[in-house]
């Protein structure tokens, strides 16, 4: 818990620098739901420049394969050996093996401030105290609407500061709450977050459940499942695109082939850290993007497709402005081999 506590709190300037970003767009858009496609597309675009070198490094790799799979022939038992050569001859032509998972990781970092953000907007985009919010929280917990129930329940009140949108939805509903928390100073109405956004309000959650899909709330929750229809959509078409413009996809494939054919050249090609670790998010990712989709606010899931459409395209630019001119023109790589021909002078003593 302490461990997790450290690593949220060493977040905190994403925290503010996500929200004043997001706060300084609601200002000039007035709308969440652009706010989050033009910050999505801000963030994405960001990192093409990694997604770049991500590809240079791997070609960088691949041209070096034939060297390496000669290290493991010249020291098949000698892990260490292996592993200290490797570095060397990485270091040697500026190729860094993680420089294809750097991307991924950096995508995993910057999403707990999103998270946090869209589940708290009102104190992290708008600035509302903390204090203000729980006091909010308790004020609505009393009062009930035309049925006798709570604004919002017991829970929502206790967690107000962390999660502002039943507080949220709950002030928009109903115009006398609203009127009272502004009179009490507790809020003011230009930090009040309009969360609709093309007839769908991105405060609520997606839902599978048919007493809400088909109950008498329908027409607000039935609009909602095209979020999620479309975060696996677009996320499927996505993978698809970077497979197809995945660094050497033609060797490679010829490459499986061959293995296919002749058993024992299994294993003799160097595996692709990049394409690995492809094969992981493809299988991960969709689970991560879907569960998110269902449990978070419909403007997490407006994020992920914004995303994903920023991705395909990002996979489509690097390609043609980049991969293909490198696989066919070749990275150049010096020809010095100073280290395989040191590791030849030992063994041959």
């Amino acid at each position: 818990m302490d461990l997790a506590v450290v690593s949220l709190g060493l977040m905190d300037p994403l925290y503010t620098a996500f929200g004043w970003v997001m706060r300084v767009l609601y200002d000039v858009i007035g709308n969440y739901g652009l706010v989050i496609v033009v910050f999505t597309i801000v963030l994405r675009g960001l990192m093409i420049p990694l997604g770049i070198n991500q590809q240079k490094s791997t070609l960088k790799q691949q041209a070096l394969a034939g060297e390496i799979a000669e290290i493991k022939r010249l020291y098949p038992d000698d892990k260490n050996k292996q592993s200290e050569l490797q570095m060397e001859l990485y270091k040697h032509h500026g190729a860094s093996p993680v420089a294809g998972c750097l991307p991924a990781i950096i995508q995993l970092i910057i999403i707990w401030p999103i998270f946090r953000i869209i589940q708290a907007p009102l104190k992290y985009i708008m600035n509302v105290p903390n204090e203000s919010l729980e006091k909010i929280g308790q004020y609505l917990q009393q009062m009930t609407d035309s049925s006798g129930n709570a604004l919002i329940s017991e829970s929502a009140a206790k967690a107000a500061s962390t999660m502002n949108i039943p507080v949220l939805n709950a002030l928009e509903a109903n115009a006398s709450a609203l009127a009272e928390v502004v009179n009490e100073g507790l809020i003011r109405l230009d930090q009040m977050i309009n969360v609709d956004f093309l007839g769908i309000n991105l405060g609520l959650t997606p839902t599978y459940k048919p007493n809400l899909l088909f109950g008498a709330d329908k027409w607000t929750y039935l609009p909602l499942l095209f979020i999620p229809l479309l975060v696996l959509g677009t996320t499927l078409i996505q993978m698809k695109i970077s497979r197809l413009t995945m660094v050497n996809r033609k060797q490679k494939a010829v490459e499986r082939e061959r293995d296919k054919k002749n058993p024992a050249r299994a294993g003799q090609n160097q595996q692709d850290s990049t394409e690995s670790m492809m094969k992981s998010m493809n299988i991960i990712m969709p689970i991560f993007m879907l569960w998110t989709t269902f449990t978070f606010p419909a403007a997490m899931g407006l994020y992920w497709i914004v995303g994903n459409i920023m991705m395909i395209l990002q996979s489509v630019i690097i390609y043609f402005l980049f991969t293909r001119r490198l696989e066919k023109t070749g990275l150049n790589l010096p020809d010095q081999k100073t280290e395989i021909k040191s590791a030849k002078t030992e063994v041959a003593h």
